[in-house]
């Protein structure tokens, strides 16, 4: 095998490498294997680091190397601890980096985990991307790697190739965008941003004419390294890439208060994987540039959650079915399981007296949006969710619950919760604000 002490080679004379991936609320899950350990990781333009969350303890992964330093990112809290970690081995697929630097959070509140439904250990962006041509087929969940020294472009008339700003040391990348605002079509800055959800985030600029529109709501955003964020939802009518152009795209305008600190000189927001996924990409940061070829998903509207609450994984639960045979006959679930850490396939877990017990994943309701559809029919931040539409909870992933939420403006919705042990049912219509 051949390794390097700069980054991430090919093991022996192999030059291009293909995995797939898994895409769940619009992000990049890749399998990544760490110091011998299998790990979840987020593919993530925009972040310079290697990122590790706090592991279980029943998890052994040894760290070499270490010392403590401090994060700072987007949210209202003080700089995050971690430690500094050197000379680990981490490979993706047949790429290695025998001396990769990583950076472990201990803060149990940064926890992507809770969030997608299953085990995410840790997030990945230039340190990978800097040693390849990254072909990302969004429709395929397909990630195909190239030797940038052998790699070869392909005569695509239907491609939109622009540059990567990665200039003076940069190890986020800026593309160059057009939006419409209401002083007309503005060139825009925006960060090129997998790891984050979101179609589009931009910041207030009256120099660019960039303001929030009239038709907006408050809402929460979404987590940073630094404590939540929020901030006003809304629609801006026109957004370019090259010719491509995209109507009402969802628009997050952070405040200010969760930018301080964060440094944005020359950038006026970020470019997510709501939108990133209606293309297919060839990022190259070898050569600083990137190619947009649209796919399948390109013309489907842009949704936002209608019912204004946010939903999370919140542990198992042991239920029981009396019918065994149609118990062993459904597909399996997978969740996270807290105590170990894992994702667990197999539900049944014991035959005793005609019962068949199993573990199943439990919810709950992590954020309400004040005056949306959820808020004025009672839900309660910690509301244990028991069922959804007559059916149980645990029947649903986290990510079918929130597709319910982004569906149809009145569709209604029919939620039975938990509340410190009292059982209590909720109806409520979603409500189209924007």
């Amino acid at each position: 095998m051949c390794y390097t002490q700069k980054g991430f080679e090919f093991q022996e004379k192999i030059r291009k490498d293909r995995f797939k991936f898994t895409l769940v609320n619009n992000l990049i899950i890749i399998p990544v294997t760490l110091n011998g350990l299998e790990l979840s990781f987020i593919l993530d333009t925009g972040v310079g680091g290697t990122i590790l969350f706090s592991l279980d303890k029943k998890e052994s992964l040894e760290l070499n190397n270490v010392s403590k330093i401090f994060i700072r990112g987007f949210g209202n809290d003080d700089p995050v601890e971690a430690i500094k970690s050197t000379n680990n081995r981490l490979s993706i697929g047949n790429a290695i980096s025998s001396n990769h630097t990583v950076y472990m959070v201990f803060d149990d509140s940064i926890n992507f985990s809770s969030q997608m439904g299953f085990p995410v250990h840790g997030i990945i962006g230039y340190d990978f991307f800097k040693d390849f041509v990254v072909d990302i087929n969004y429709t395929k969940k397909l990630i195909k790697i190239h030797d940038p020294e052998t790699y070869t472009y392909k005569p695509c008339k239907k491609c939109y190739d622009t540059g990567l700003d990665l200039t003076h040391g940069r190890k986020r990348p800026l593309i160059q965008m057009r939006c419409k605002t209401n002083e007309g079509i503005t060139d825009v800055n925006l960060l090129l941003d997998s790891g984050s959800g979101s179609a589009l985030w931009l910041f207030e600029n009256k120099k660019r004419g960039i303001h929030i529109p009239k038709k907006s709501f408050d809402d929460f955003l979404g987590k940073g390294f630094n404590g939540d964020i929020y901030g006003k939802k809304t629609k801006i009518d026109r957004f370019y890439i090259g010719d491509f152009e995209l109507k009402e795209v969802t628009t997050s305008f952070p405040d200010s208060l969760y930018t301080n600190g964060v440094y944005l000189h020359n950038r006026h927001g970020s470019i997510g994987g709501s939108l990133l996924k209606r293309f297919n990409l060839i990022i190259d940061y070898p050569n600083s540039k990137i190619s947009f070829r649209k796919n399948s998903g390109f013309s489907k509207p842009f949704y936002y959650n209608m019912s204004g609450l946010t939903i999370e994984h919140s542990g198992v639960r042991v239920l029981k079915d009396y019918n065994i045979r149609k118990a062993t006959s459904r597909p399996s679930l997978e969740f996270l399981n807290k105590e170990e850490g894992k994702i667990i396939k197999e539900v049944l877990k014991a035959d005793v007296g005609g019962f068949i017990y199993a573990l199943h994943p439990t919810y709950k309701v992590s954020d309400v949006r004040p005056d949306s559809p959820a808020d004025i029919a009672g839900l309660k931040e910690d509301d244990e969710i028991l069922e959804i539409n007559g059916k149980a909870s645990h029947h649903y992933t986290l990510s079918a619950i929130n597709d319910l939420f982004y569906s149809e403006a009145g569709k209604r919705i029919k939620i039975k919760v938990q509340r410190l042990g009292v059982i209590i049912n909720y109806t409520f219509r979603l409500k189209k604000v924007i």
